[in-house]
């Protein structure tokens, strides 16, 4: 049986959520930079992962994207007028990888150009959103674990995989209806949810 429904966020914590970037912009607030770091390393990480950087870089490199964002933040023109965030991010990213394969094509004596060529494909925008998604799917998956229980996610998991209704039915010994009725209860928060949080941790969208 699911837990009642109940506010994973006070309205507080949401306001906090909601400036977020807007605070990590000021290079005194370093609470806010903590939480915008939390939110987008592991997602700066596996989009490096994407761009086929080496295990033993990736950590110094994600560091890297961190820091000239934690510089460029400040005078970066963002809302109208000026780019939506996770447009930017791109650019940083893009940047960085082709600097350090530069660094590492110098290093062993290739074309620089032709190495980064082979490397930074030309669809990173399409990778970041891609991933993007893949964050804000389990950002807010690690927020419904806490707010039911039973088989509801597992239905919703179920579901994600691809699963059919009838199977889902079979393996967790449930009737078509009560798969229907768990799966719509549980989607209709992640969609809620995941709103939210895109909303709260970007601006500029």
């Amino acid at each position: 049986m699911d837990k009642p429904h109940k506010t994973t966020l006070s309205e507080e914590q949401w306001k906090t959520r909601q400036t977020l970037i807007q605070r990590a912009r000021n290079p005194n607030d370093s609470q806010a930079w903590d939480q915008f770091a939390d939110y987008y390393k592991s997602f700066i990480r596996m989009v490096l992962m994407q761009l086929q950087v080496r295990p033993d870089d990736l950590d110094d490199l994600s560091q890297t994207v961190l820091l000239k964002l934690w510089q460029g933040l400040p005078t970066m023109k963002m809302g109208r007028g000026g780019a939506r965030f996770r447009t930017w991010l791109g650019k940083v990213i893009r940047n960085a990888v082709y600097d350090h394969f530069r660094q590492v094509a110098s290093r062993k004596r290739r074309d620089s150009n032709a190495a980064v060529a082979d490397v930074v494909p030309s669809d990173l925008d399409d990778i970041i959103e891609s991933e993007w998604r893949k964050h804000i799917i389990t950002l807010v998956l690690g927020r419904l674990n806490g707010s039911f229980s039973g088989k509801a996610m597992d239905v919703f998991m179920m579901t994600l995989d691809g699963k059919s209704v009838d199977d889902i039915a079979s393996t967790l010994e449930l009737s078509k209806d009560s798969v229907y009725v768990l799966r719509n209860r549980v989607q209709s928060r992640f969609r809620k949810e995941a709103r939210q949080l895109s909303d709260h941790v970007e601006f500029g969208q």
